[in-house]
């Protein structure tokens, strides 16, 4: 009912419109980090590059419509040099702050995920879509079920132990297992994704900002898609773009 249609649009021209093979789903088995985290890590540590996790970039320092220092704190200054490029890929509320004047989302909705050591049944659908229930998608993995629940802001403060029993008789009526409730764990993140309403939807920056060499990324940009891996994906190569067409002589 609040949902932006131009958004779902560009969801159903993209798949459901462009045939079958538009629709096919990955999974990552193994993970999101082993699947796309890890092999960057690695892809930039073979090239000379590092990564550098739990080092919170707390400012900028800027001079002649440039960013010309990155401040993590103290003495932890990093120069920006006259051809060195920065693509800022954090969070909008982060963005807003160490950007000041920046317009982006203000309003979000939760995920909560949950997850059940349980052994599929043997055939169970690797996604399972539900509807009318609690859970929204219902995950087979070895020695695993998972779920997914989107716009759940209405659970992030239900008692854990009564939202992973009511997942689980969700679970197990929809993905025909029976028995116990078996060990669990819920994870619920109150902003995963900025609400995708016309009126949040315009607050979306461009990857361009009002530095020069300083560009963005990230699924709360201007897409053309809601929160999603593809958005971010997206977002990436195009701030890729930017940065070799202003590296260009």
């Amino acid at each position: 009912p609040e949902g932006s249609a131009g958004l779902a649009g560009a969801i159903v021209r993209e798949t459901l419109l462009a045939g079958g093979q538009a629709c096919r789903p990955l999974i990552a088995r193994d993970g999101l980090s082993a699947v796309l985290i890890e092999p960057a890590v690695k892809f930039l540590q073979e090239r000379g590059h590092t990564v550098q996790l739990g080092h919170e970039l707390r400012s900028f320092t800027t001079g002649d419509g440039k960013a010309s220092a990155l401040n993590f704190g103290g003495e932890d200054v990093i120069q920006i040099g006259e051809g060195d490029v920065v693509v800022m890929a954090v969070p909008p509320r982060a963005a807003a702050s160490l950007l000041p004047g920046l317009k982006t989302p203000t309003e979000f909705r939760a995920i909560v995920n949950a997850h059940f050591r349980f052994e599929p049944p043997p055939g169970s659908a690797p996604i399972l879509g539900v509807i009318g229930g609690v859970v929204e998608w219902l995950f087979a993995f070895p020695n695993r079920l998972s779920v997914t629940i989107s716009n759940g802001d209405r659970l992030v403060d239900m008692p854990r132990e009564e939202l992973a029993q009511a997942i689980w008789n969700d679970v197990c009526e929809a993905g025909g297992v029976s028995g116990e409730l078996p060990p669990w764990q819920i994870v619920r993140e109150r902003r995963a994704t900025f609400a995708a309403t016309p009126a949040q939807n315009a607050l979306r920056p461009g990857p361009a900002t009002a530095l020069k060499n300083l560009f963005l990324a990230g699924d709360w940009t201007a897409t053309g898609l809601p929160a999603t891996i593809e958005g971010s994906v997206r977002s990436g190569d195009r701030a890729a773009d930017l940065v070799l067409a202003a590296k260009r002589p």
